[in-house]
């Protein structure tokens, strides 16, 4: 299982060790995905800048989704141009498997998506605190970001 940390607010006062572990996270931009292995040290970042991103565990399916619709390879290719959807498919599941970084597949690490369609409902109703932290149904706010 991999991690997904999409960055749902802007850089206005937030402190130098959260703008730090974003740039680390590689999320510099708003609506910048990424997908990361559930080590500790990388649930520290996580748990870091909980308050600006919304994260939770993704399947098969959804880094399938990532990589078909939004996807880029290391020379900054579009992924569905540059593979069949069979392999996306495969890729997509070693990827699940694996705890090596997006880099050693070629693949870029960061997806950028768009803002979600529908808008983000009630902010309050989605998760306990609104659409950041953890999300249980990150895989919906993928698809609709995708």
């Amino acid at each position: 299982m991999r991690i997904a940390i999409i960055r749902l607010k802007g850089s206005f006062s937030l402190s130098p060790g959260v703008k730090s572990t974003l740039s680390n996270l590689k999320l510099g931009k708003l609506y910048n995905c990424t997908l990361i292995s559930p080590t500790t040290s990388n649930r520290g970042m996580v748990q870091a800048c909980k308050d600006v991103v919304s994260f939770g565990e993704v399947n098969e399916e959804t880094v399938s989704l990532l990589l078909s619709k939004r996807g880029k390879t290391a020379d900054g290719k579009k992924l569905s141009s540059a593979k069949k959807p069979e392999e996306i498919a495969k890729l997509a599941k070693e990827i699940s498997a694996s705890e090596k970084p997006l880099s050693s597949f070629g693949i870029e690490g960061v997806f950028s998506l768009s803002p979600p369609k529908g808008g983000f409902g009630s902010r309050k109703s989605t998760v306990p605190f609104g659409p950041v932290g953890k999300n249980p149904d990150i895989a919906g706010l993928i698809s609709r970001m995708a």
